[in-house]
C-alpha cells in the first residue's frame, strides 16, 4: 500500500484536463480552501478527512490547504493525509513566520511523525510556499464570489492575505482580492456570545483584524459547538492500519479513544451549510480583544458576524461527522478536481525544490 501511495504522489505534477466533478443530486459542490494549525490537536487531522469524504461525495472541491504554525512539519503532514486520500496535487502553503507554535515538545505530537512515516513530496515545511502566495494564485483563478474559507487556527494566514500586495497573479490588493473572490469565511475560534477560546488567543491582533476587516459574510463555530462532540474512538478498529488519520488520533489521545471535535463542525458547517445540523445567530458583529483574544459578539442591522447555535442531538452531529471521517479513499483518484491547473500544481513534482517554479523553495 506504501509503494503505491507514493506513486500516486508522483503523479502529482501531471496536467488535468478532466471536467471539475458535479455535485450529487441535490447537494451543493463548495469550493473551499481549509487554513489550520495541524499538529497542536487532532482534530484538525479529523477535519482534513472530513473534507476529503465530502469531495469523495461530489460535495466539496478542495482548492488548497494552509499550515497556520511555525512547525516545519504542519505542511508535509497536511500532503500525507492528501496523499493518502488520492488527492496529492492539492496546493500546500505554510505560514512563515517565526516562533509560532514552533516548540517540538509542545506542538508536534503527530504531525512529524506522519510527515515521515507516510508518503508525501513536501517532507519538510521549508520546502512549501507562503501560505498567502498559495492563496492568491488560487483565489485568482477562481469564479467571482465562488470561494468558501474554513479557518480552524490562529488567523495569522488570513490577516497576512488581508495585507497582501498586487502581484504576477493578481493586480488586486489581498482585501479587494477576498472581496471579489470569496464567498464566505467559517472559522472555529471564539465563545458565544462571549468568552475567550484558544485560537484566538494564540493571535489575538490577527483575529481583531480579520474579524474586523474580513470583507465578506463570517460563520463562527464556537467552542461551545465542538466541545460535547467526541469522536475518533472508531477509528482503531475500524480505520485501516495504514492510515494516516488512525496514526494521527492513536498518537495524540491513543487508540480508542476520543477527541472533542471543534474543528471539524466548522468544515462541516462550511461545506453543508450551517442549517442542515446547527442554527446561526441573527447577523451582529464580533469584536476581538487585540491584546487578550477575548470575543464579544452584539447584534447589529446588517452585521456580517453569525455564530452557530446548537439544534441537533450531539448523537447525530457525533454519527456524521464519525462515518466521514471513516470513509475510504475514492479509487481511482478523482483528478478531476484540478481541472485549473496553476503553475502551484505543476510545480508540485518530486525532488528537493518541489515549489521552485514559484520561486519559493526554503533549504
Amino acid at each position: 500500500m506504501r509503494g503505491a501511495l507514493l506513486g500516486l504522489a508522483l503523479l502529482a505534477g501531471v496536467a488535468v484536463t478532466a471536467p471539475a466533478p458535479r455535485a450529487a443530486s441535490g447537494a451543493r459542490l463548495t469550493p473551499v480552501i481549509l487554513d489550520t494549525d495541524i499538529g497542536p490537536d487532532v482534530d484538525d487531522a479529523g477535519t482534513v478527512a472530513l473534507l476529503h469524504a465530502l469531495a469523495d461525495r461530489g460535495e466539496a472541491q478542495i482548492l488548497a490547504m494552509a499550515n497556520c504554525t511555525s512547525s516545519e512539519w504542519g505542511a508535509p503532514c497536511l500532503d500525507a493525509l492528501n496523499t493518502y486520500y488520492r488527492r496529492p496535487n492539492i496546493p500546500v502553503g505554510t505560514f512563515k513566520g517565526q516562533g509560532f507554535l514552533a516548540n517540538p515538545q509542545e506542538h508536534e505530537k503527530y504531525n512529524r511523525a506522519v510527515a515521515e512515516r507516510f508518503p508525501n513530496s513536501l517532507k519538510s515545511g521549508r520546502s512549501a510556499p507562503d501560505a498567502a502566495v498559495v492563496y492568491r494564485e488560487v483565489l485568482s483563478a477562481q469564479p467571482d464570489r465562488s470561494v468558501t474559507f474554513c479557518a480552524v487556527g490562529p488567523l495569522n494566514n488570513l490577516q497576512r492575505l488581508l495585507d497582501s500586495r498586487p502581484d504576477a497573479f493578481s493586480a488586486l490588493s489581498g482585501a479587494e482580492l477576498v472581496a471579489r473572490k470569496v464567498k464566505q469565511l467559517y472559522v472555529m475560534g471564539g465563545r458565544y456570545p462571549e468568552g475567550k477560546e484558544w485560537n484566538f488567543e494564540q493571535d489575538p491582533a490577527a483575529a481583531a483584524r480579520v474579524m474586523r476587516d474580513w470583507p465578506t459574510p463570517v460563520c463562527l463555530s464556537g467552542f461551545e459547538i465542538g466541545v460535547r462532540v467526541h469522536t475518533g474512538a472508531r477509528l482503531a478498529s475500524e480505520a485501516p492500519a495504514e492510515s494516516p488519520l488512525r496514526a494521527a488520533y492513536a498518537l495524540y489521545i491513543g487508540a480508542g479513544k476520543e477527541r472533542e471535535s471543534w474543528d471539524q463542525t466548522a468544515a462541516l458547517a462550511a461545506v453543508r451549510g450551517p442549517f442542515v445540523h446547527w442554527s446561526a445567530s441573527a447577523p451582529g458583529t464580533v469584536s476581538v480583544d487585540p491584546k487578550t483574544g477575548a470575543n464579544r459578539w452584539r447584534p447589529a442591522a446588517g452585521g456580517r458576524h453569525r455564530y452557530l447555535i446548537e439544534r441537533d442531538s450531539i448523537p447525530r452531529v457525533k454519527q456524521t461527522i464519525e462515518e466521514l471521517m471513516l470513509q475510504a479513499p475514492a479509487s481511482p483518484p478523482h483528478r478531476g478536481l484540478f481541472a485549473r491547473t496553476t503553475s502551484i500544481a505543476r510545480a508540485l513534482r518530486p525532488g528537493p525544490h518541489r515549489h521552485s517554479a514559484l520561486g519559493l523553495a526554503r533549504r
